[in-house]
């Protein structure tokens, strides 16, 4: 009986020992999935829920053959990233930076864009086929030589339409399709053009390439106290006689402290620097043109007086900056100049090319001083000053002797430089 009752217990013991591994095999199971899925799920507020509720229920648990399922991560849920702490309060933020401003082409395309002619040198790459890379200068008859190829003229044409024409000789005569080729710019020829207009020294010029603008006005001596440059012109002929104009504005740029334009001359350009017409004088300021160096810096006016002895007149020549009025001639006078003595009315000669003759108006230096604007007009280039009524009807009288007329500012000079001789 003893022995029975010893059976007895090592069965129950047993049997107690399955129970306790599958319960401890039940609730590790249940801990791990519980594990990947709060892993794989992003955070949602707590529930409240019962015990019983917290826990999965599992087919196969208290079996002893049940076998841990392995759980794949959820392609459709990725694992939440935390997010990271800001690195500025609300209070704290920075401002706002200003957005970068839309470019703005202030000049036509066409006048970007640089045609070939001759004395340019490029240099083509034929992609894969290095047999017909070359290097040359555009000859004085517009070819460029291409190995193999021979001669291609390429006068006028640009960068792009290079590639395009030799991709199309070498398909059409050597190879079975148009290579890749890749043309370049590496030596530019001289700037060959003609400047006209308001300017000190209008002609032709010859300039380095890539010349601005401002550069080739200030060569030419700078534009003159008549000139508009609100409006001057370049015009560029093409090959096929087609003619391109745009108009550059270097007055508002100036006057608004930015950037000039950036034209890109080319030979064969012709520059024409505008006249300021009648009327259109509002909003341009000449007075401030003539303190910077877009004009030239001094104009040249000429006194014409009698000689103190009475037998004659003299001349002379006053260099005066731009911008200069008749309050400032008489100004630069020095005080013991007896040009400054004993004369209360002066007359202003200046050749009109509008109406293609020579103009006068009287002037009077005490009404000047004393302040009256109508008096105090600003000079320009070749302007004449005459002292004494006398002097003035003896020139208007010499006026109407002459054989030929005056018909340019250049022959009114030559008439008053001969003034002297004539009274001697």
């Amino acid at each position: 009986m003893t022995i029975t009752f010893l059976i007895s217990l090592q069965v129950v013991a047993s049997r107690c020992s399955y129970l306790l591994g599958a319960l401890l095999f039940g609730l590790t199971y249940s801990l791990g999935l519980a594990s990947a899925c709060l892993a794989q799920a992003p955070p949602s507020p707590p529930q409240s829920q019962s015990p019983e509720d917290s826990l999965p229920t599992l087919p196969n648990a208290g079996r002893p053959d049940a076998q841990t399922p392995q759980v794949q991560p959820s392609p459709t849920q990725p694992a939440p990233v935390p997010s990271p702490s800001p690195t500025f309060r609300r209070g704290d933020l920075p401002p706002e930076t200003n957005s970068t401003p839309v470019y703005e082409e202030r000049e036509s395309r066409p006048f970007r864009t640089y045609r070939l002619a001759i004395g340019d040198g490029i240099n083509v790459n034929v992609i894969d086929f290095p047999e017909f890379n070359f290097a040359g200068t555009i000859d004085s008859e517009g070819n460029i030589f291409v190995p193999i190829l021979g001669k291609v003229p390429v006068v006028g044409l640009t960068l792009q339409e290079v590639e395009t024409k030799i991709a199309y000789e070498l398909s059409r005569r050597f190879l079975k399709e148009e290579p890749e080729i890749a043309a370049t710019l590496v030596g530019a020829r001289p700037v060959q053009l003609t400047l006209l207009g308001e300017v000190v020294r209008p002609g032709f010029y010859t300039l380095p390439p890539q010349t601005s603008l401002v550069s080739i006005l200030l060569s030419a001596g700078g534009a003159t106290s008549k000139a508009d440059l609100r409006s001057i012109v370049i015009r560029r002929s093409l090959v096929d006689g087609t003619v391109l104009e745009e108009k550059v504005d270097l007055y508002t740029p100036l006057i608004k402290g930015e950037k000039a334009p950036d034209v890109q001359l080319q030979g064969g350009d012709t520059v024409i620097v505008s006249r300021l017409e009648f009327g259109q004088e509002q909003g341009y300021d000449r007075n401030l043109l003539a303190r910077t160096n877009l004009v030239q810096p001094s104009i040249t006016v000429r006194i014409l007086a009698p000689n103190l002895d009475g037998a004659g007149i003299s001349l002379r020549n006053l260099n005066v900056p731009s911008g200069s009025t008749f309050l400032d001639v008489v100004a630069s006078l020095p005080a013991a100049d007896t040009l400054r003595v004993n004369f209360d009315e002066v007359t202003l000669l200046r050749f009109d090319p509008e109406k293609g003759r020579v103009v006068t108006q009287t002037l009077s230096p005490t009404s000047t001083v004393e302040g009256d604007t109508a008096q105090n007009i600003p000079l320009q280039e070749q302007d004449v000053i005459v002292v004494s009524r006398t002097l003035l009807g003896e020139i208007l009288s010499a006026f109407r002797t002459l054989t030929q007329p005056i018909r340019d500012v250049f022959g009114f000079s030559d008439f008053i430089f001969d003034l002297p001789n004539r009274f001697d």
